[in-house]
């Protein structure tokens, strides 16, 4: 059976189209693969048969314009094959790009998978800059109302994760979470004075062992230093294992990387429509599928 062949069976288990839109699925998780570009104009060239290189751009274009990808389709075809069977580590971060004036800029929800963070939520951002709460919020509440029994390890977050709001959120829907601070957040001790943990000297690494109020919520603290900038982290649990936690999140950097310049060069889609973006991370995410280890 040729390759084609094989993904169309394998994505007719989870998508209800029909062949026609399989196949052009198919046919552009291969030409991924060959080309390493989401780039149309590339990824037409490598459609089998005798038809024009033009023709099979507008075969892609109308693909992205018609198809539907039902988001609780395609993240519980993600869990299926990338999440492990018991708690789940989360990573949630931000990446964007320019393409001209026009921002792009994605939140992401991953799980940790093997080295490598899989994308299994998204939410394409109408703005410049950091996400805020209630975008985070509803990512979060997004993936609950999908997985509503699943239970988390921890959720790893970097310093745009950061409030009063946000993490009064996490406390009281028991998220277990690992979160990196700004430096100069405000944690008061017994003397109301602030409690600075940061001043170490390099290589060390410290956890408080009572929990302190950071943003209002009592959560414990560890902090870290191996170069000039201290790494602090918040959590709420295992305090001693808080930094290593912490350090997991790489694997979402290394998502971003195959991606963008490094590997699939996302950025190359010159697109400003965040529907066909966010069809465009759809097929990527099944290219990952398809070449499941």
């Amino acid at each position: 059976m040729e390759p084609a062949d094989l993904l169309i069976e394998q994505f007719r288990t989870y998508l209800n189209c029909n062949k026609c839109r399989l196949s052009v699925l198919a046919y552009l998780v291969l030409g991924l693969l060959q080309k390493q570009t989401v780039n149309f104009t590339h990824l037409a060239t490598t459609f089998p048969g005798n038809s024009q290189t033009a023709s099979c751009y507008r075969l892609i274009q109308r693909f992205f314009l018609e198809v539907v990808f039902e988001e609780i389709i395609t993240a519980r075809m993600i869990a299926s094959l990338f999440a492990p069977e018991v708690k789940w580590q989360l990573s949630m971060d931000r990446t964007n790009w320019l393409f001209g004036i026009f921002k792009i800029n994605i939140l992401f929800l991953a799980i940790n998978y093997k080295g490598m963070a899989i994308p299994i939520l998204w939410t394409l951002l109408s703005k410049k800059g950091c996400s805020n709460t209630t975008e985070r919020i509803e990512l979060l509440q997004r993936f609950q109302k999908i997985f509503p029994e699943q239970a988390i390890q921890r959720l790893l977050m970097d310093r745009e994760s950061k409030g009063r709001r946000w993490l009064k959120f996490l406390v009281n829907g028991n998220w277990p979470f690992c979160i990196r601070v700004p430096n100069n957040t405000w944690v008061p001790n017994k003397h109301q004075n602030r409690l600075l943990p940061f001043s170490l000297t390099i290589g060390e690494t410290m956890a408080i062992r009572q929990p302190r109020k950071v943003w209002r919520q009592m959560v414990y603290l560890a902090a870290s230093k191996k170069g000039s900038d201290p790494m602090v982290v918040i959590c709420n649990a295992d305090p001693w294992c808080a930094i290593e936690n912490y350090l997991q999140r790489w694997q979402i950097e290394t998502m971003f990387q195959a991606m963008k310049s490094r590997g699939f060069n996302l950025e190359e889609t010159h697109s400003k429509d965040r529907d066909k973006i966010s069809k465009l991370l759809c097929a990527l995410v099944h290219l990952l599928t398809s070449s499941r280890p």
